[in-house]
């Protein structure tokens, strides 16, 4: 696999931004179904905000790109269920995504508490 010319996140004033997150595993493969796949991308969201002292809990908006209309209910269902009662905002796109196998892609934005 080809490393992409991108930042996993970066910080600017209060806010981080996350690139999109796609569930690879250890190996680069993207394998499971949509409920499967989202809570890999949700995990590496993480991994990825972890360094800035942030968790899902600071995430104030997200946008989901998914590849089939049909997953959403599956997708939704992952989603909520990792982000509990924390409800930041949302768009969702259905779109092709660039990786062989992935059914969703999830970049955000959080804040900082200053």
């Amino acid at each position: 696999m080809t490393t992409p010319h991108l930042s996993p996140s970066l910080r600017a004033d209060n806010l981080v931004f996350t690139s999109g997150q796609l569930a690879f595993d250890e190996t680069g493969v993207i394998n499971g179904d949509i409920g499967e796949q989202t809570r890999v991308v949700i995990a590496r969201l993480q991994q990825v905000l972890r360094p800035h002292g942030l968790d899902l809990q600071d995430i104030v908006k997200t946008t989901v790109f998914i590849t089939n209309s049909d997953d959403f209910l599956a997708f939704n269902e992952a989603y909520a269920q990792a982000f509990g009662a924390h409800k930041p905002t949302r768009s969702t796109v259905i779109a092709g995504l660039a990786a062989t196998n992935a059914l969703v892609e999830i970049e955000a934005i959080a804040q900082v508490r200053i």
